[in-house]
């Protein structure tokens, strides 16, 4: 059972636009009553609302807590009203994803430049592998070539002392 609670007679402004605050309620299933705030624009436009801002257990409870709201609680609360409004959801949203874009092209452009550096080092031990086969076949090509050479037996030689 929708009800109005209380209604404010001074406006409240944000950006040019006064608007005129009221504070709704409505039972909960669980027998609890919860309010939230309700700004009108005084020349017309978008009604904007709160979640809800209390929970109580009477509507006699929701009066006189509305009753004790200050103007600057209800600039709060229009704050909070205007923070709700789906563009102002999606304009946060799209800084977000900015951010997060800017942060991956950063965290890329390290990655790339550590993959560049890691291909030069790749680059230089692979020519140090290549020069280090050349220099193992001239190795082993010269120790066959000397192992195919006859030797000299030294039986001989002693043989003529």
């Amino acid at each position: 059972m929708l009800a109005i609670a209380h209604h404010y007679d001074e406006p409240v402004a944000r950006g040019g636009i006064a608007y005129r605050a009221r504070v709704y309620t409505d039972v909960e299933p669980d027998g609890m009553w919860a309010a939230w705030i309700v700004f009108f624009p005084v020349g017309g436009g978008r009604v904007i609302s709160t979640d809800r801002e209390t929970t109580q257990s009477s509507v006699d409870a929701i009066r006189y807590w509305a009753s004790g709201l200050t103007h600057t609680y209800l600039h709060g609360a229009l704050d909070r009203a205007l923070s709700l409004q789906p563009e102002l959801q999606l304009s946060r949203e799209l800084d977000r994803l900015e951010r997060l874009e800017e942060s991956a092209e950063l965290r890329a452009a390290a990655h790339e430049a550590a993959a560049a550096e890691a291909r030069m080092e790749s680059d230089v031990v692979a020519e140090a592998r290549e020069r280090a086969e050349e220099r193992l076949f001239v190795t082993t090509a010269g120790n066959a070539e000397s192992d195919a050479r006859p030797r000299k037996r030294r039986t001989s030689a002693k043989k003529k002392r």
